[in-house]
């Protein structure tokens, strides 16, 4: 099966310092964030699989002076004869709540890669990173939200990284702004596992399915779940793909976060035993086709 891995990180930090790894995050140690994760380590994890095509999403803010440092450094990664290409799309990082978003925007944009922008919503109190923000403010902020209509304009697409209780001011955002694709990151990030959780994190899925400029990734099922089982994940993947169908889901492996709970090889056969009885086109679908499609690969 061809596969698309539509959300993945490099980073070198001989290039960048990237302060954040020595910060709390929502998922506890991040100790592995301070080893370089290059595309060489990427396409050595995927081979025995049949890898086509990557999109490399922001890593907490990237670059050291400004997030253009970034997307300027994976292009040149793209650009490298044994990089393969990968990564062919870059959804890079811009601060919403701050003015002249649109003379980075235009920067970003120079790069032939770049997709889109991520800002992550997925806010929590107790480990409050400089590149999370509450989605109930920011999404009534009139400059968080002048920048938010600027994707439009660059033809870009945003990835929604946030909790469940923040899913009706989501709807609400993207209600406002139809022609903006947003694309869901983690299957809504489902960070507790008990049955009143999952519960409403369905509820929450149901709720952003109902905007028909929003998809979803399937992936990241490991940063909360990190003893996990081809089981445990099943009901996940399959009742993000019941809500928003087919048509809209994206497999992707999260790695090099998710690499320190699962290899490569079992995350991608684990997603190929869930889907065994879907269709040749389905899976294509969900494989790398609907990735292609919404990430223009």
């Amino acid at each position: 099966m061809d596969f698309i891995d539509a959300h993945h990180h490099t980073w070198d930090h001989r290039v960048f310092p990237y302060p954040g790894v020595n910060d709390p995050h929502p998922i506890g140690d991040i100790s592995h964030f301070k080893e370089n994760y290059l595309i060489t380590d990427l396409l050595d994890d995927a081979k025995n699989q049949n890898l086509i095509k990557s999109v490399h999403v922001e890593c907490g803010g990237g670059g050291k002076d400004n997030p253009v440092e970034e997307t300027a450094w994976l292009q040149s990664l793209a650009d490298e004869e044994n990089s393969k290409g990968f990564p062919h799309g870059i959804v890079a990082y811009s601060d919403f709540l701050t003015k002249d978003v649109e003379k980075e925007l235009e920067e970003h944009c120079s790069y032939k890669n770049m997709r889109g922008i991520r800002y992550m919503l997925n806010f929590d109190p107790d480990v409050a990173l400089n590149c999370f923000a509450p989605v109930d403010k920011v999404v009534f902020d009139t400059q968080w939200r002048a920048n938010y209509a600027l994707l439009e304009k660059y033809n870009l697409s945003f990835d929604m990284q946030l909790w469940w209780p923040q899913n009706n001011d989501a709807l609400k955002l993207m209600n406002d702004f139809p022609n903006i694709l947003n694309i869901i990151n983690h299957a809504g990030m489902p960070r507790q596992r008990d049955k009143e959780y999952i519960d409403n994190w369905r509820k929450g899925l149901k709720i952003l399915s109902q905007a028909s400029n929003a998809v979803i990734k399937i992936s990241g099922l490991a940063m909360f779940d990190q003893q996990w089982t081809l089981e445990s994940i099943r009901p996940l993947v399959l009742d993000a793909i019941d809500i928003f169908g087919i048509n809209r889901c994206i497999f992707a492996t999260n790695f090099p976060v998710d690499r320190k709970y699962s290899d490569f090889d079992k995350v991608l056969d684990s997603y190929t035993e869930i889907t065994k009885d879907f269709s040749d086109d389905e899976k294509n679908k969900i494989f790398h086709g609907n990735a292609t499609k919404y990430y223009r690969l």
